[in-house]
């Protein structure tokens, strides 16, 4: 009887552990045109943002932020495990670090999407380990021609070291140590706090097209790789353009070297380039997937853009949109390209980036918070992660936006399923017009639609416009304030059932060429999935369903033909 009695227990305290070695690891699932995260096997959608460089180095430092990042109602982390650190000399693991910030994260009810800091961070090689770097003639660096600018530095700065995509031996280390971590992680994290994995950052060479270093030289001078030529015949009908011009440049020929096959300017030199570091990433990775195959990406420095023209410019070979097919040839490993968004065109980027079925996920952005609400409705983006995010404060707009995304993540992403959602996000007076669920919508902003109509009616008001308010402190890059852009979703629930998140906005619908009648709006919340009504909003209040400086939430209901009193 006592044996049986601790059979049992023995049972029962092994059954959550099983349950959680169970449970399936965090994967990217394809519907139709969207492509959604799965944690615990359900749809998540992240509401990230990525720590400093430096930050995650230190368990101290990183105490007081955890709880603030919680506080922010952020549900993942974007944090850094970096090469130097976990493999201080040659075969020799510690993985402290990495084993703290899971600690820290479950603590806070976080999940993490970890960076992979190796052989390159920022077209640099700051974060490869000592003895990697003490050696150059085992691990070769990159040679260039200065006749770009040199970016990022200035006279009499140290250098910066580079090591090169061409070294085998180079790419054998950082398997060995990206393979060895994920072992590591394995066993680490039986609960997927780690959700996916970003390896090295924004990936090139700055100050020149090509390397043109002897063992690159070498490289330049063979024939292009049969594999990567029959990619390319086999989607020559959907290449990018810009490749397919470099390409039909040179007669779209078969065979040939680089130069014989793209030419010799520096549009050649970034196809080249982007081949090796494509190539090298995905021989890193290639071991790691038997070890824990969770989804893996890579991040891209925008180019070209204003003020960097051409590659070298910007990182040369990085996975921007115009070698995208070459990246997708030479590293099958990545499962999407993520862009980091710097620049004001954050529309276009996503445009860019949202082809040939390439997930989006913005793992580095700005505080705008406008620009999280374009990327999950207009591009069913994953998620969304501003950069230096313990600059913010709790309370700031995105923590606002946050909170109120969190609380109704599930409609989101069953609206991202099911075409059910629009986004607004509005640079000027101009209506916009989108199509959702049968019915007509312009959305417009409502503090300008309201001091027009009074103006319309000689009832002249000065114009009312969004405060601008701080949403960082001690930003290392100056501050940053508050998105004053209308902006939210639109979500489709029941017939002629719709939800309005957002601030600054007001839509009217119509079908079939008419005008379409408020059945009724009432204001609420979203609680564990679920909606709880507030006031029901009537007469003067309509005229400003969502108020400026404010993120809320309305349900409005279309009346319906033959409907019964409510």
């Amino acid at each position: 009887m006592f044996k049986h009695l601790i059979t049992l227990l023995v049972a029962a305290l092994a059954a959550p552990l099983l349950a959680l070695a169970s449970d399936p690891l965090p994967a990217l699932n394809r519907s139709g045109a969207t492509t959604q995260l799965l944690v615990d096997g359900e749809p998540f959608l992240m509401l990230a943002g990525e720590l400093h460089n430096s930050s995650a180095s230190s368990d101290a430092y990183m105490a007081q932020i955890w709880p603030k990042l919680k506080a922010m109602h952020l549900n993942t982390v974007v944090s850094t495990i970096s090469w130097d650190m976990i493999e201080p000399s040659e075969g020799k693991f510690d993985f402290s670090a990495l084993d703290s910030q899971l600690a820290a994260a479950r603590k806070n009810d976080l999940r993490i999407v970890m960076i992979w800091f190796g052989s390159f961070k920022n077209a640099r090689s700051t974060y490869s380990p000592g003895w990697i770097r003490a050696d150059q003639e085992r691990f070769p660096r990159v040679a260039i021609n200065r006749v770009k600018p040199q970016r990022f530095t200035y006279e009499g700065a140290m250098p910066n070291p580079v090591l090169s995509p061409f070294s085998t031996t180079l790419q054998e280390a950082e398997r060995n140590a990206f393979t060895a971590m994920l072992r590591h992680l394995k066993k680490a994290d039986p609960e997927h706090t780690v959700l996916m994995i970003q390896v090295d950052n924004e990936i090139g060479l700055l100050g020149d097209s090509r390397d043109r270093s002897a063992l690159a030289q070498r490289h330049w001078q063979e024939q292009v790789p049969a594999d990567l030529m029959a990619y390319l015949a086999r989607n020559r009908a959907t290449l990018r353009p810009e490749l397919a011009s470099l390409w039909g440049r040179q007669q779209f020929r078969e065979q040939g070297t680089w130069a014989e096959v793209f030419g010799t300017d520096w549009q050649a030199d970034e196809v080249f380039m982007a081949w090796a570091y494509g190539r090298f990433i995905n021989g890193v990775v290639q071991d790691g997937g038997s070890e824990l195959p969770l989804p893996l990406y890579v991040n891209a420095w925008l180019g070209p853009q204003p003020g960097q023209p051409e590659a070298g410019d910007y990182p040369s070979g990085g996975p921007v949109p115009r070698v995208r097919d070459i990246w997708k040839a030479a590293a099958p490993s990545i499962s999407l390209h993520a862009p980091d968004i710097y620049i004001d065109d954050f529309k276009g980027t996503l445009a860019n980036f949202d082809q040939a079925g390439n997930p989006i996920f913005i793992p580095e952005a700005r505080f705008q918070t406008g620009n999280a609400f374009w990327a999950i409705g207009r591009h069913r983006a994953l998620g969304f992660s501003v950069f230096g995010i313990e600059d913010g404060f709790p309370g700031n707009q995105l923590s606002q936006a946050y909170a109120i995304l969190s609380s109704m993540a599930r409609l989101i992403t069953a609206a991202q399923r099911n075409d059910g959602l629009r986004a607004v996000l509005l640079d000027d007076a101009k209506p916009v017009m989108e199509r959702l669920a049968g019915y007509d919508i312009a959305v417009r902003g409502t503090a300008a639609t309201n001091a027009k109509m009074l103006l319309d009616a000689g009832i002249p008001v000065p114009p009312k416009a969004a405060t601008a308010v701080a949403e960082t402190v001690n930003a290392a890059h100056g501050p940053s304030f508050s998105d004053t852009r209308p902006f939210g979703l639109i979500i489709a629930g029941n017939p002629g059932e719709f939800y309005l998140v957002g601030h600054d906005f007001t839509a009217d619908f119509s079908r079939d060429g008419k005008a379409v009648e408020l059945d009724f709006v009432e204001e609420g919340r979203f609680e564990r999935g679920a909606w709880v009504p507030g006031r029901r909003l009537n007469g003067d209040q309509r005229l400003s369903l969502l108020p400026l400086n404010k993120i809320t939430t309305v349900r409005i209901q279309l009346l319906q033909a033959g409907a019964a009193a409510r």
